[in-house]
């Protein structure tokens, strides 16, 4: 008889060892590529993170110079335009008049100076002229009771300040007195750091003064003194500073190590093709350009002043003069040079120093008309 039992059903689970064999493994390795791919991701999002703060700091950072600078640029526009009539209505001088008791003649110097510039010096009704002594307490007193007469009955708008020369030589100190060290000052004349007022002139004085010009005390006048502030007119884009060639031969003896080495360089070699040198008893500064001149003041750090020192082989002693002659080998576009008529000194200390074959090449002015005579070194004007 047949049985009734139904045959048993075929398993419907695909867990087979056969499949369990194959997918084991396959699973093993996906979990192991997903280990990787997350913390390969954690490590690259780490370092984006840091990539792209490094990269924010750094476009911060421009963003704040650039802010930086165009805040400058806007307060100097402000500035020029709120002292716009007293950058071209008013005109500054300056004159160190210090330790008269130490030179009995230089309150004659002074008088010959002052009196010459105020017999043929003539301003517009709308100009004014700014004069300003640097003095100790004895210098005022004398400069006071002197140019009483000037003030009491001016020709032309006049207005006289004195500055103690105690707050300048403070401020200098601050500024300089690393740089003097690195000049050089031989010269017990020199030696006071105040002869290098006019480097930092453009740090100290109110900023609504945006040019000067700074004379020495032994200069006598032949002509209108408002024509010197004309050949501010013919400073190019670059020139901070106005001044007259040296005539005599002192930077040719100065560089004589560098010259030696350097046998064909222009430097310390006289006019047309060499560089004299400058001398700074008439110095034209525009302070503003000089104020917002990183590449100039970067200068006045003793670091980069005593790599020029070094490569010049230079040994100073005559003050400012020194670092600007220095500097015009180096940066020739900081300086416009003046003719030798608004300059022509009468010195000849150097002529029987060895340079009688060249000194003239030195110290002759081809100008026609002479407009400042200065006699350094007490040399007489000529009659």
């Amino acid at each position: 008889m047949g049985s009734n039992k139904t045959p048993p059903k075929p398993s419907s689970s695909i867990w087979t060892p056969a499949l369990f064999k194959i997918l084991f493994p396959v699973c093993i390795f996906l979990c192991f590529l997903l280990a990787y791919t997350f913390y390969s991701s954690k490590d690259f999002t780490q370092a984006s993170k840091e990539y792209y703060h490094a990269e924010s700091h750094a476009k911060e950072q421009t963003e704040e110079e650039r802010t930086l600078k165009e805040k400058r640029a806007k307060a100097a526009e402000i500035s020029a335009k709120q002292h716009a009539h007293e950058y071209n209505n008013e005109f500054h001088l300056l004159f160190i008049f210090v330790k008269i008791n130490d030179h009995p003649n230089l309150m004659e110097k002074m008088a010959i100076s002052i009196g010459s510039m105020f017999e043929f010096a003539s301003f517009a009704k709308h100009e004014i002229l700014h004069m300003h002594f640097v003095c100790d307490e004895e210098g005022r007193e004398k400069a006071e009771a002197y140019l009483q007469k000037y003030i009491s009955h001016p020709k032309f708008a006049l207005k006289v300040h004195f500055h103690d020369v105690d707050f300048f030589v403070s401020e200098l100190r601050t500024n300089l007195a690393r740089v003097q060290s690195v000049l050089g000052n031989n010269n017990p004349r020199y030696d006071d750091i105040i002869f290098l007022l006019s480097l930092s002139l453009h740090k100290i004085l109110p900023l609504k003064i945006n040019k000067i010009i700074q004379l020495d005390l032994d200069l006598k006048f032949t002509t209108n003194i408002r024509g010197l502030w004309d050949e501010f007119n013919y400073f190019q884009r670059d020139n901070l500073f106005g001044m007259a060639y040296e005539n005599q031969p002192v930077y040719r003896h100065l560089l004589w190590k560098y010259r030696r080495d350097n046998p064909n360089t222009p430097f310390g070699s006289p006019i047309p093709k060499g560089n004299p040198g400058y001398n700074s008893g008439v110095l034209l500064i525009n302070l503003h350009r000089a104020r917002f001149s990183d590449s100039y003041n970067k200068y006045l750090e003793p670091e980069e002043l005593h790599k020029l020192v070094q490569k010049y082989s230079f040994d100073g002693h005559l003050g400012d003069q020194d670092f600007y002659t220095l500097l015009s080998f180096e940066r020739p576009e900081f300086f416009y040079t003046l003719d030798c008529g608004w300059n022509k000194q009468l010195c000849q200390w150097w002529k029987n120093k060895g340079y009688e074959g060249i000194f003239d090449k030195y110290f002759k002015c081809h100008e026609s008309v002479i407009k400042i005579w200065h006699g350094n070194c007490d040399t007489p004007f000529p009659k």
